[in-house]
């Protein structure tokens, strides 16, 4: 089953956001928010606290999963809201959120869908500005938090997508949490994104096994909602299939091409269609996408690695 939209989908989880940009709360005796969104999804972070059964004192903790964008330019806004919460994040994490040209590039990104989405008055009177973020506490693998309840959370290394990238288990209730480090359903649900290895292709195909070998029961992704059941363990083996064969079809199409540029322009008309996010451009989806075939080019020792700007 695969839960395409916001509100409860256990009793001690809810999913939070809108169903392209996902959070999630974990409650235990005391909570937790998983994922730090985008600024443009506060309106209805607003709406879902106001109706959530949760006591925002037992909330203590919010886990960003990975430092781009799209998963943490919610959170100068939550800390504003809970400012007793601890924000915990890998160390690179930190290292990233410390560098003033990394927070000006989130804040821009998030600003641009506030203004594409017109939501000038609620970015105002919400104070939306990503002003940057201070990580209270490091995590990293085989760190745990005990919520209480018998509600443990894992952190667990899963680089590759980006070298920050940080996943959480919870063992109780069999619940993954992959944030990118595992592709997503498309929006028709007939194929995945494709591969975001924007770090490390063989990094992230080896964090995707280990992810793959999890037991689980829930599937909650930090794009377009949370897969259950059955379907969550078949969720990432698909994502590890529809990987390798991802690699395999761009190592094949520049073999027989021979030319960076026109593998790239193939593989966009191929799959940009049916795995575009609504917000980002087709121009920083391309980029992505150009840089994700870099890696896997890299890895197959087809092309060397682009120089540093």
């Amino acid at each position: 089953m695969w839960i395409r939209d916001p509100g409860k989908v256990i009793d001690r989880l809810d999913f939070l956001g809108t169903h392209e940009n996902c959070l999630y709360l974990l409650r235990g005796k005391e909570a937790m928010i998983i994922g730090g969104g985008m600024s443009w999804t506060v309106p209805s972070l607003e709406e879902q606290f106001s109706v959530t059964d949760f006591e925002p004192d037992r909330l203590r903790y919010l886990v960003i999963l990975h430092s781009h964008f799209d998963h943490c330019g919610a959170v100068p806004y939550l800390k504003r809201k809970f400012p007793h919460i601890q924000i915990l994040a890998s160390a690179y994490s930190a290292e990233v959120f410390a560098k003033e040209k990394a927070v000006n590039f989130i804040a821009a990104a998030n600003k641009q869908m506030i203004d594409r989405l017109a939501l000038q008055s609620e970015y105002e009177r919400l104070n939306l500005k990503f002003d940057g973020i201070r990580v209270d506490r490091v995590v990293a693998e085989g760190d745990s938090i005990d919520l209480g309840d018998g509600i443990e959370v894992h952190f667990m290394e899963v680089p590759g997508h980006t070298q920050c990238c940080i996943a959480v288990y919870v063992p109780k209730l069999k619940a993954l949490f992959p944030s990118d480090a595992a592709p997503p359903p498309t929006e028709d649900a007939s194929e995945f994104f494709f591969p975001g290895a924007q770090y490390d292709f063989s990094m992230y195909q080896e964090s995707l096994e280990r992810l793959a070998g999890c037991e689980v029961e829930i599937c909650a992704f930090e794009h377009y909602g949370v897969v259950i059941g059955d379907q969550a363990r078949e969720v990432l083996r698909g994502g590890l299939r529809q990987t390798d064969e991802f690699k395999n079809r761009i190592i094949e199409l520049y073999q027989r091409t021979g030319d960076f540029d026109e593998t790239v322009e193939r593989v966009a008309a191929e799959t940009l269609e049916s795995t575009k996010f609504d917000f980002m451009d087709v121009e920083l989806q391309t980029t992505v996408l150009k840089t994700v075939i870099r890696k896997v080019l890299t890895y197959a020792k087809l092309l060397g690695e682009a120089p540093a700007p």
